[in-house]
């Protein structure tokens, strides 16, 4: 299993996701409530020991298309967002994380921002998006 589908295999036990609203790999639909999850640049390796064990990242942005009718949609569009990383840093902290291919162990799963309005689009839908990073070790 590749590392994006263990994320995203991870993210679906969010309880807070729509109800049967689809998590697509690098693509996003443009109806409300859809999910995106894409691979961001950044560094790979992280850390190397003597014994040729790294410490390794993995950058990623998740992303929803959600309506932006009105500003009570949008309030609740920024919260969910905002318990989302929280619940990223709670899975963290009791251990709860990605399983990973043989020979690489899943450490800590968390967003390094705030989740916020992306692109608003021409009708009443915007895309919201939040950057975060998966850190694991790699056994040589």
């Amino acid at each position: 299993m590749t590392i994006i589908e263990s994320i995203k295999t991870y993210l679906a036990t969010y309880t807070e996701l729509q109800t049967n609203a689809p998590i697509w790999v690098d693509a996003l639909g443009r109806v409300a409530t859809e999910y995106g999850l894409a691979p961001l640049p950044g560094a790979r390796i992280v850390e190397t020991y003597i014994n040729r064990k790294t410490v390794r990242e993995f950058p990623f942005s998740f992303s929803s298309t959600e309506s932006t009718a009105d500003e009570l949609e949008r309030i609740a569009n920024v919260g969910f967002y905002e318990a989302f990383a929280q619940w990223l840093d709670d899975q963290s902290e009791v251990g709860i994380l990605p399983t990973l291919d043989a020979g690489k162990t899943a450490e800590k799963i968390e967003s390094t921002g705030w989740g916020y309005l992306y692109q608003e689009g021409d009708s009443n839908t915007g895309i919201y998006q939040i950057q975060c990073k998966l850190t694991y070790e790699q056994e040589p």
